[in-house]
């Protein structure tokens, strides 16, 4: 069995949902399914990276098993504007090259960049093969929640697009994977029928991501930490959804504490945003570091005995952070400051995690860091209880395995017709 797989990065690109590609790529492979990988080139990513892969349009590993092509656009993301041309100019480029994609039997697409899903519903048809959609975001609501669309003419006409962009890509597709039950919920609403819309929750390998003692933490040495110091860390895209700066009027008021310390691994189109808010707010007791490789991700979610999961109100509409599962799997409390009826702020609650307060509010975010600074053996619990409870109930394996399985079924289901 051979799969296209378009989606918005891979390895090398440092980016939240990464992980998940890499671990679900390599379990294909161990179940003999050959893998061709359309991405494009890595943009948040260092210069150096960023030159290397500059002119590396094809890479084959795993003995040619998985073979990636990588689409290199010339485009920032300064701007609206500008982004909205990137996203294009990299779908027509994806296009492209899966157009020569030969002797494939299933495609599976992503929700990102916004017009994968249409071409993707496009290519199943033009080469005759089944199409799963893996829905990880839904941009209609996202243009909502972050206020690119939030009032007027150019709420209706951004919104409805995005609406439109999301039907073809479910009334095209021949199975969805969606990553909640409230995606899942949606889904039908909008008329795809039960059986064809499954959740696979995101997930960790906790056998990868795991606690790292602090005296072999890379992250102190590197970044001159005192590991005496309570730490609080957010870790992970710095957009607009994220409203990070809650995080930053919550340190000002309690840079009293002398050693209590908050740290921010960052990168995303507001990274230069966060760093003035920063410096504009005089808290001397935070830092904005950039993002680390993905093979150090349990260097930096060891870090701290807190990390904070941060969303604008509505958030919980439009997506579900992947970087919940990292926190946990490290064994840190967590703090969900998101929408408080959402699936995430009831798995915090139900899992006996940490704190779940409503978003854009600073001064609960406030209280519940001294509460857990205040009460450091709860504060411990609370990260055992964590990682117990992403151990059992989103594991890897498990995952990885229901898609699989999916794609299969769905592959064979083709040949039957």
């Amino acid at each position: 069995m051979k799969v296209l797989i378009l989606r918005p990065s891979y390895v090398p690109e440092i980016s939240g949902g990464t992980h998940l590609a890499v671990d679900l790529v390599e379990d294909m492979i161990a179940n003999d399914i050959e893998v061709i990988l359309v991405v494009p080139a890595p943009f948040r990513a260092d210069d150096k990276v960023k030159e290397e892969y500059r002119n590396l349009k094809t890479e084959k590993q795993f003995d040619d098993k998985l073979i990636i092509h990588r689409i290199n656009i010339f485009a920032g993301e300064k701007s609206l504007f500008s982004r909205a041309l990137r996203m294009f100019l990299l779908t027509v480029g994806m296009f492209i090259q899966s157009l020569k994609t030969k002797n494939v039997d299933l495609i599976m697409s992503h929700s990102m960049p916004p017009f994968l899903g249409p071409i993707s519903t496009l290519l199943g048809k033009i080469k005759k093969v089944p199409v799963l959609y893996w829905e990880q975001d839904i941009v209609s609501e996202s243009l909502i929640t972050t206020g690119v669309a939030s009032k007027g003419m150019k709420k209706k006409l951004f919104y409805s697009f995005a609406k439109n962009l999301e039907k073809i890509s479910s009334k095209g597709s021949d199975h969805i994977i969606t990553i909640s039950e409230d995606f899942r919920k949606r889904q039908i609403s909008m008329g795809k029928p039960e059986d064809k819309v499954d959740v696979v929750y995101n997930w960790i390998d906790t056998n990868q991501l795991k606690p790292i003692p602090r005296r072999n933490n890379l992250m102190f040495q590197r970044y001159n930490l005192d590991p005496n110091n309570f730490y609080v860390t957010y870790c992970g895209n710095l957009g607009i959804p994220q409203n990070v700066e809650i995080l930053v009027d919550a340190a000002k008021e309690l840079q009293h504490i002398k050693d209590l310390r908050f740290l921010i691994f960052g990168n995303g189109v507001r990274k230069e945003t966060i760093s003035n808010y920063i410096n504009n707010s005089g808290a001397n007791n935070i830092k904005l570091l950039p993002l680390q490789p993905l093979e150090e991700a349990s260097h930096v979610y060891s870090v701290g005995e807190v990390g904070v999961v941060i969303g604008r109100k509505g958030t919980a509409r439009n997506g579900f952070p992947s970087k919940t599962w990292s926190i946990m799997s490290a064994g840190q409390a967590i703090i969900s400051c998101f929408d408080i009826d959402s699936e995430l702020s009831n798995f915090v609650r139900e899992g006996e995690c940490g704190i779940a307060v409503h978003p854009d509010d600073p001064i609960a975010l406030k209280n519940a860091i001294l509460e857990l600074y205040n009460n450091p053996l709860q504060t411990k619990e609370y990260g055992r209880n964590a990682r117990n409870y992403v151990s059992s109930k989103f594991s890897r394996d498990a995952a990885t395995e229901n898609i699989i399985n999916i794609a299969k079924e769905l592959e064979q289901s083709k040949k039957i017709i």
